[in-house]
């Protein structure tokens, strides 16, 4: 029997992944209802512009699940779109963008309000922008997963605790912000905290019209998606307070710097020291992770779990996610993560 603890997408995934392999003894275990976790609570943004050839291929690798199930899931290829407002921000985006190309992705650097009219960019020196980024609605792609990996095969079970026996043979953490406590009571370190992240809702506007990209700010960090004709806000500082987001907008996209927003909503990260997941055999064979996604769970959850699924079968993975162990002594960089 292969015991998957946490009935997330990184979970589900995996469940579905084995179980197309031909695993019928596979059961998800999640103490919470579906969707408790880390998973409603997301922006819900799919990229490519990454900053290092593993996260860039995984990404790639996991673009098929999202565009095969675009109307089920709501995925829109809108692109992401990155600011530069001085030089130091501007070479970073350069180079991002030359790393990027090599890894084969479509960088193109545009004129911000040619992709986002809304955008006040006078002060704007750099631009990276990929057509292959996109957004999409997380807990749509958890009820797929859900429905998919049971008719493949898998038992998924929700608001259920696996039993002593239920562990004693392969157990798979992915069990989000709770991996840590999970995996000590298996004898096992998972070295995740979890982080605080707020989305702030602003809107309707009757201006906001057509696809509208992923634009972050990279020097200050803050950046907005659309969804239902309103702006999703995410960024630095106080998670609760709309001061500085509202702030940052009346720079950014003076109209939508409104008073109050119309919503708000906090979830939590999964972070590890190096935001890479942990993925992998751990030091107690038999028990592996998959966790610790630091915020790109839901977008390379499918790629992981067909890699983690490989793995743990004995076979050749698709993409080769060996440096994701979470044995590994040196921390892993992505320069646009950290």
């Amino acid at each position: 029997m292969i015991a998957i603890l946490g009935g997330g997408v990184a979970g589900l995934a995996l469940a579905r992944a084995l179980a197309l392999r031909g695993r019928r003894d596979v059961v998800v275990f999640d103490l919470l209802p579906i969707g408790s976790g880390s998973t409603g609570k997301a922006l819900g943004g799919f990229r490519t512009q990454h900053g290092s050839p593993l996260n860039i291929a995984l990404s790639l690798a996991a673009r098929p699940f999202f565009e095969s199930r675009a109307d089920r899931i709501d995925f829109q290829p809108t692109g992401y779109l990155y600011l530069a407002t001085d030089e130091a921000a501007a070479g970073e985006l350069r180079r991002r963008a030359q790393l990027q190309q090599e890894c084969g992705l479509p960088v193109e650097h545009p004129q911000a309000r040619a992709v986002v009219p809304f955008l006040d960019d006078g002060d704007v020196v750099e631009t990276n922008y990929c057509a292959l980024d996109g957004v999409y609605r997380p807990l749509r792609i958890l009820e797929a997963l859900v429905e998919e990996a049971r008719a493949a095969g898998a038992d998924v079970r929700y608001v259920a605790e696996a039993r002593p026996e239920d562990l004693a043979e392969t157990v798979v953490v992915a069990a989000g912000i709770w991996s840590r406590k999970v995996g000590e009571e298996l004898g096992v370190r998972l070295a995740i905290e979890p982080l605080e992240r707020g989305i702030f809702v602003v809107g309707p506007f009757g201006w906001l019209a057509g696809p509208t990209p992923v634009t972050l700010d990279v020097p200050s960090g803050y950046h907005f998606r659309e969804r239902d004709g309103r702006l999703l806000v995410i960024g630095p500082g106080d998670q609760h307070s709309w001061d500085r987001f509202r702030d940052w907008l009346a720079i950014r996209a003076p109209r939508a710097a409104v008073e109050r927003p119309e919503g708000h909503w906090t979830g939590f990260y999964e972070m590890t020291a190096d935001h890479h997941p942990l993925v992998g055999e751990t030091e107690r064979p038999g028990v592996w992770a998959d966790c610790g996604f630091s915020g790109h769970g839901v977008m390379h959850a499918p790629a992981i779990a067909e890699s983690l699924a490989a793995m743990m079968l004995g076979e050749t993975p698709p993409v080769d996610i060996a440096a994701l162990t979470p044995l590994r002594t040196e921390p892993l960089v992505d320069m646009t993560q950290l």
